[in-house]
């Protein structure tokens, strides 16, 4: 029991709801637009997105792993942050951590195919992007991670893609309107990885892993994540003011108290990575609490 608990730990799970967040809310928005709910469907797409997320954590574990981020990193500051760390401290190999990555893709691909078997060929289009952008997110020769546009795949690959995809899964078709509706969730998760960024500056910069906390410093970027929470209440009042989500969806808004805390804690201990744990926590609340509360608005 205590291994299956280290690869459990190691698919850093405490992240998970990134994911089943946005593909509850693709599968509730199909609902509130087209009137289908597919439960197993449903199971299906959580099966996957469980899987891929879990690969592509490891996958990214693997790979700050060999260009040492993690180890010039020896003590992660919060939960959050400096990766699982199950190969600095000996509890699985590299090479075990590579193949379990693998092996969590391959699977989760499976469930995929089946879903495009099912649904066509859009729906690969879809997943193949979504599980390229994940992969090269750290993975060599692209290594979006370390050029700025790491924020930018993880607003596709847990917002855009994943609201869109669970959409399509549920109605067979894309839908525009399902993209734009994923915009307060994707600005909020870009949040959760742009927090993170701070406490783990020092590695990141060391090791060449130039994101955009790095690339724009501590002091600017202490700014950003008031951007960030800015545009994802934009979009969402954007949203009902054009009829994409009912008027019942500004109930998310009651979250902004918590992004609002999360920014000011950002504020004040950007430089002071020990601080940064109430604010980390607020933003992820934040992003959690304004799914939850979109998702019961289109169902209302």
């Amino acid at each position: 029991m205590g291994r299956v608990f280290t690869y459990l730990f190691a698919m850093r799970p405490q992240f998970f709801p990134a994911v089943v967040i946005p593909i509850v809310f693709g599968t509730s928005y199909a609902w509130y637009r087209e009137g289908v709910f597919h439960p197993w469907l449903l199971a299906l797409s959580l099966l996957a997105g469980i899987l891929y997320h879990g690969g592509l954590n490891l996958l990214n574990d693997y790979f700050d792993h060999l260009n040492r981020t993690d180890d010039v990193n020896p003590h992660p500051l919060t939960p959050f942050a400096g990766g699982s760390r199950v190969i600095q401290d000996g509890l699985i190999s590299a090479g075990g951590v590579l193949a379990f990555s693998a092996g969590l893709l391959v699977a989760g691909s499976v469930v995929g195919l089946y879903l495009t078997y099912i649904r066509g060929v859009r729906l690969l289009i879809v997943g193949a992007v979504g599980l390229l952008l994940g992969v090269f997110y750290s993975a060599p020769p692209l290594k979006f991670a370390s050029r700025g546009l790491g924020e930018l795949v993880v607003a596709l690959n847990f917002g855009v893609l994943t609201v869109t995809g669970s959409y399509l899964v549920q109605t067979g078709y894309i839908s525009i309107e399902a993209m734009v509706v994923s915009l307060p969730i994707a600005f909020l998760v870009v949040a959760i990885l742009y927090v993170n960024e701070f406490p783990d500056y020092t590695a990141d910069r060391t090791c060449g892993k130039r994101n955009m906390v790095v690339r724009i410093g501590l002091w600017r970027g202490r700014w950003g994540l008031f951007v960030l929470t800015a545009l994802s209440y934009a979009s969402l009042v954007f949203c009902v003011v054009m009829g994409y989500l009912p008027a019942l969806s500004l109930v998310a808004l009651a979250t902004l108290p918590l992004s609002v805390r999360a920014s000011l804690g950002l504020m004040k201990n950007y430089n002071r990575p020990r601080k940064l744990l109430p604010a980390i926590r607020s933003t992820i609340s934040a992003h959690f609490s304004t799914g939850i509360l979109l998702l019961f608005s289109t169902l209302a």
